[in-house]
């Protein structure tokens, strides 16, 4: 059972944002069903129960149907920030995924060139060339970076079999625009501290993205024994990345 609804569309939101204002979001996974390839303690939509890197066309929204929820969307008159890839799971994981940015761009540059586009990702496909190629139409990329170790990231990320931290790391340096993007948990597994905070730092500084984004568990989570991590301590791991490695490091929380 997820921890919060899932999105039951395409299209949802417009809502507030702390990274992006107000953000238009696009759901490329199937309504009410989680798919993705990440299986993270710590997701808000509870456990993934169809853990997968490549998924059937058939279980997913179409080309065509995205670029018509999109158009409608667009045309509605409110005020629009950002466009942004997200929802019930990975995005990136959708066999046209590629096609579906383009196209996708191709109306907002035309119904809403002021509109910024977006993606939170997980990083787990940025090694395929076509994936990597659609990513870098993005004004703000902002992939999923947890761990920095491989047993760290098993152990928070769960991913799919045959997914490593040094393959997506050594993609993630191949973008030329990249904003990271890192959940701080604490409870039975933690990557704020001892040799899980060092590794996950040091594949920080060897990347030094765009921005570092740094929050934390705000919402009922898939293990409920995880534990959110204070706004104090979020601003210290802030100012340790910013002083010892010179990052451009954010730490977000709910007021």
């Amino acid at each position: 059972m997820a921890c919060i609804a899932l999105q039951s569309g395409i299209i949802y939101g417009p809502v507030l944002s702390r990274r992006l204002g107000r953000s238009l979001g696009i759901n490329l996974s199937p309504s009410r069903r989680k798919v993705c390839s990440f299986d993270c303690v710590y997701c808000q939509y509870g456990y993934t129960h169809e853990l997968i890197l490549h998924p059937m066309r058939a279980m997913l929204p179409k080309p065509p149907e995205v670029f018509e929820a999109v158009e409608a969307a667009l045309k509605k008159p409110r005020s629009l920030d950002y466009l942004t890839f997200s929802g019930n799971g990975e995005p990136t994981i959708h066999p046209d995924f590629p096609e579906i940015v383009r196209g996708v761009k191709a109306i907002k540059d035309k119904l809403r060139p002021e509109t910024k586009l977006a993606i939170l990702s997980n990083s787990s496909r940025v090694n395929d060339p076509e994936v990597a190629a659609a990513l870098r139409l993005f004004d703000a990329p902002i992939m999923k970076l947890d761990a920095g170790d491989e047993e760290t990231f098993e152990a928070i990320n769960r991913p799919v079999d045959g997914l490593n931290v040094d393959e997506i790391v050594g993609g993630l340096k191949r973008l030329p625009i990249l904003i990271v993007q890192s959940v701080m948990v604490a409870g039975p597994v933690s990557n704020i501290e001892g040799s899980a905070f060092e590794n996950w730092a040091e594949r920080l500084a060897e990347l030094h993205p765009r921005m570092v984004q740094i929050y934390s568990t705000e919402r009922p989570t898939a293990d409920s024994e995880l534990r959110c991590v204070s706004p104090e301590k979020l601003q210290s791991i802030a100012k340790t990345m910013q002083d010892r490695y010179h990052l451009n490091a954010q730490a977000y929380w709910r007021d």
